[in-house]
C-alpha cells in the first residue's frame, strides 16, 4: 500500500520535489506525488533549453534517468505504468495575460496563463480550480440575468482580483526572469550537497570546525560576484 511505502497514515499524502542533477543542469526539476491509489512522477523542463542543449538530451532519456535514481526507484519499484502525458506550461506571467472577459466568454486556467514556476514548485492547479469556480459563479449570475455581455461578465475579473489568483500572479511577475539563471540548477545544488557532505561525514581523521568547513565550501561555490548578482535578482521574487 502507498501508506506503508511512504510511512503515511489515514488521509495523509507525500510530495517530493527535486532539483539539480535530475535535469542535468537545465532549468527545471522533478516531482513525485502520492494520490489515493497511484503515484504521479515527472519532470518539469525549460523547453528552450531542452531543445537547444549540447548533450543530445531529450525528455524520455531524462525521465528514465530520473526514475532510475535511488531516491525515486525505491518508491516506484514493482509499480505498473498506467498512463503518461506531456503538457506545455505557460510561464509568460501576468505581463502577457490575455483579455479574460468578452461577450459570452470567460477565460480561466491554462488558457488564461494562470501558472507560476517558482523553481521549487510549479503552481497551476489551484489557479485553475479557483478561476474555474469564479468563472462558473459569474456565468450563473449572467445567465440568471439573461445577459452575457462583457459588462455583466466583468464581475469575473473582480472576483479574481479579490482572491489570491491575480494578486499572486502580480507578486511573482518576475519569477521567470529570476529562474532563468542557470546557477540555480547547477552551482547552488552542488554547493548544498557538498556542504552537507562536509558537515556530516565522519572519517578517521581529525574534524575541522563547522564554520571552517562551511567557509571552505562556500568559498569554492558562492563567495563570488555571481552570487551577489543572483541575490540582487532574487529580490524581484
Amino acid at each position: 500500500m502507498i501508506e506503508d511505502r511512504f510511512g503515511l497514515e489515514n488521509d495523509e499524502g507525500a510530495a517530493g520535489l527535486y532539483m539539480g542533477s535530475v535535469t542535468q543542469g537545465m532549468f527545471g526539476g522533478g516531482f513525485l506525488y502520492t494520490n489515493r491509489d497511484t503515484l504521479s512522477v515527472g519532470l518539469v523542463l525549460g523547453i528552450h533549453q531542452l531543445a537547444s542543449n549540447d548533450h543530445g538530451l531529450d525528455a524520455p532519456s531524462l525521465m528514465e534517468s530520473f526514475t532510475g535514481r535511488p531516491e525515486i526507484r525505491r518508491f516506484i519499484k514493482g509499480g505498473e505504468l498506467k498512463e503518461y502525458s506531456a503538457h506545455i506550461i505557460s510561464e509568460a506571467g501576468i505581463g502577457t495575460m490575455p483579455k479574460l472577459v468578452a461577450g459570452g466568454m470567460l477565460i480561466a486556467g491554462d488558457a488564461a496563463g494562470f501558472a507560476l514556476n517558482l523553481g521549487l514548485t510549479v503552481r497551476g492547479m489551484e489557479f485553475a480550480i479557483a478561476s474555474g469556480v469564479m468563472a462558473a459563479e459569474t456565468a450563473i449570475e449572467a445567465l440568471n440575468q439573461n445577459d452575457t455581455s462583457a459588462t455583466t461578465l466583468s464581475g469575473y475579473e473582480k472576483r479574481l482580483r479579490e482572491s489570491f489568483v491575480l494578486p499572486d500572479m502580480e507578486t511573482f511577475r518576475n519569477a521567470r526572469e529570476v529562474l532563468d539563471r542557470q546557477r540555480l540548477f547547477t552551482v547552488y545544488p552542488r554547493f548544498i550537497c557538498e556542504l552537507f557532505d562536509e558537515l556530516f561525514t565522519i572519517d578517521d581523521g581529525p574534524k575541522e570546525g563547522l564554520y571552517a568547513s562551511a567557509k571552505r565550501v562556500a568559498k569554492k561555490y558562492v563567495l563570488n560576484i555571481d552570487t551577489i548578482k543572483d541575490l540582487l535578482a532574487a529580490r524581484k521574487l
